[in-house]
C-alpha cells in the first residue's frame, strides 16, 4: 500500500497541475531516500528541469523531465508525492522539497521511509533499482489472459502469492489480489498450475476490473493513503472481502462467511464457499 490504483490516482492528479512547470531548486531533509545519485548531483541535476510527462509502471511513478532525465518515485507504504499548498507549513517527515519557478512546492513525504526517489536517464528505466525487477504492468495492453496463463503455467506457488510477485506482473498488492480472486471465484490457496483456462481468463478479467474500479474511486484508504489533494480514496466502501472477516459473503445466494487466513505473512480474505477449490 499504495498499490497500482493509488499511484495511478496520484499520477493523474499531478499530470493536470505539474506538467510544464520548472524546478528552481531542491532541498533534501533526508538523503537516505535518494537512489541513483548522491545528494549534490541529485540537487544539481534536477535544478532547472521542466516536467514534460508523468507515467507509471506498477507501483512506481515516473516523472519525465527535460534533458532526458527521469525521476522515479516509489511511495513504499506511507509515501506521499504531491504539491504542497502555498503558505502552509510542511508536515513532519517531508524529506524532499522541489521549489518550482512559479512559487509552488513539490514534496516527497514518507513517515516510515520504505519509499524512495531515484534519479536516472529516461532511456535507462529498466536498469534502475526501482524497475529492473518489475514485470509487465497489470493494466498494460500487453497484459493479456494469454500472458497471464504463460506466467502461471507450471508454477507450484499458491495463486495469491503469485499475484503479489512484482517480478512477473506489477501493481497488484494484497488488497486487489484478494478482491480479484473473490470476483473470479478462485481459491487463494489453489496452485497456479492447477488453474484451467477458464479460471485464468476469469482472473484476468477480475484483476483489470477491480483495478479500474479502484482508480475510478481514486484508490483505497485503509490507514494512511490520501490522494494528491489530501483526500482519502473511496474504494474501501466497495471492498467485497478484504477486511471483512466474519461478515456474510456478498455473493447473491451464497450462505458463506468471509474468512481470513495468512499466506506469506499477509492476510488473505476470501469466501470458503464461493472460492472452493
Amino acid at each position: 500500500m499504495p498499490e497500482l490504483p493509488e499511484v495511478e490516482t496520484v499520477r493523474r492528479q499531478l499530470a493536470g497541475t505539474l506538467i510544464g512547470r520548472t524546478i528552481e531548486r531542491i532541498t533534501l531533509r533526508r538523503t537516505d531516500v535518494i537512489r541513483g545519485a548522491g545528494p549534490r548531483r541529485f540537487r544539481e541535476t534536477l535544478r532547472g528541469q521542466t516536467v514534460e510527462a508523468l507515467d507509471r509502471r506498477g507501483k512506481a511513478l515516473i516523472v519525465r523531465l527535460s534533458d532526458g532525465v527521469a525521476l522515479l518515485v516509489h511511495l513504499g507504504m506511507t509515501g506521499r508525492f504531491c504539491l504542497a499548498p502555498p503558505g502552509v507549513p510542511l508536515a513532519e517527515h517531508t524529506h524532499m522539497i522541489a521549489y518550482l519557478a512559479d512559487g509552488g512546492r513539490l514534496v516527497f513525504r514518507d513517515p516510515r521511509r520504505f519509499g524512495h526517489l531515484e534519479l536516472t536517464c529516461a532511456d535507462a528505466l529498466d536498469e534502475t533499482e526501482t524497475l529492473r525487477n518489475v514485470g509487465i504492468d497489470a493494466l498494460a495492453p500487453e497484459f493479456t489472459a494469454a500472458r497471464l496463463s504463460e506466467a502461471l503455467a507450471g508454477r507450484t506457488a499458491p495463486i495469491k502469492a503469485a499475484l503479489l510477485d512484482q517480478r512477473r506482473f506489477a501493481g497488484v498488492g494484497n488488497i486487489y489480489a484478494c478482491e480479484a480472486l473473490f470476483r473470479a471465484h478462485i481459491d487463494p490457496t489453489a496452485l497456479c498450475g492447477e488453474l484451467d483456462a477458464q479460471q485464468v481468463k476469469a482472473l484476468h478479467r477480475a484483476l483489470r476490473a477491480v483495478l479500474r474500479a479502484s482508480i475510478a474511486a481514486e484508490g483505497t484508504t485503509i490507514a494512511d493513503y490520501v490522494n494528491g489533494n489530501g483526500v482519502p480514496g473511496g474504494f474501501q466502501r466497495r471492498l467485497r472481502v478484504y477486511g471483512r472477516e466474519g461478515e456474510a459473503c456478498p455473493s447473491r445466494g451464497c450462505t458463506g462467511t468471509i474468512a481470513r487466513i495468512v499466506q506469506s505473512n499477509r492476510s488473505t480474505f476470501y469466501c470458503p464457499l464461493c472460492q472452493r477449490a
